[in-house]
């Protein structure tokens, strides 16, 4: 298994190692149940909407078994330690949240999702590979979202403009967005809303924490 002890992007707290999973194997654990969970979890990671017996699914499922995340038990696929606990939050999630910052030369992105069981981050690196962070379930997830955003804000080369964004998915798919921006004078604007609904940008105090972004979604 691929894992590593790195701190978590935006030094959330982590509750294990990172555990690198292809995205073909990502769609087979959220194929593994069909609800509202796996449904906001497809969409929010940008998943198709192949069962778990098509072609792509099918290879998510053997790579995880040569990878021995998983074996097959009754029949069926069953992940195994920590990819267990990633499948157990992904189909029984009660919150997501999508996080970005990004300038016109690179952009950081990352889901974090919860149950009742866990909290995982989710990062898309190269070649369909995503990073998956344990976290603790301390922290609201906005939080999570917005340290990720600083986090970004500083590592991201210096360019500008600078937008740094957290979007709120509800289980029933509607969404509250909060997004801060970061002109070429150095000026600082918030804006946020429902859906597509954003309110024009504010002025705002320059805030790398950009914690204002939590607080304008909690």
């Amino acid at each position: 298994m691929a894992e590593t002890t790195v701190e978590a992007p935006g030094g959330g707290r982590t509750d294990g190692a990172r555990i690198d999973l292809a995205a073909v194997e990502l769609l087979a654990l959220v194929s593994m149940r069909r609800n509202t969970a796996t449904d906001r979890a497809r969409a929010l990671l940008g998943l198709p909407e192949d069962g778990i017996d098509s072609p792509v699914t099918t290879a998510g499922v053997g790579s995880l078994l040569a990878r021995r995340l998983a074996t097959v038990a009754e029949g069926r696929l069953a992940p195994l330690g920590p990819v267990n606990e990633i499948a157990s939050i992904l189909m029984n999630a009660v919150e997501w949240i999508e996080a970005i910052g990004t300038t016109d030369d690179a952009s950081n992105v990352a889901a974090v999702i919860r149950s009742p069981e866990g909290t995982v981050l989710l990062e898309p690196r190269p070649y369909d590979v995503w990073n998956a962070w344990p976290l603790s379930q301390g922290d609201p997830l906005p939080v999570i979202g917005a340290r990720f955003v600083a986090s970004a804000f500083g590592n991201l080369p210096r360019s500008r403009p600078f937008s740094g964004s957290v979007r709120v998915v509800a289980a029933d798919a509607t969404t509250r967005s909060a997004v801060v921006t970061v002109s070429d004078d150095e000026a600082w604007t918030l804006a946020s809303g429902p859906g597509g609904d954003i309110s024009e940008p504010a002025p705002i105090t320059p805030d790398p924490t950009f914690q204002v972004l939590a607080t304008t979604l909690a």
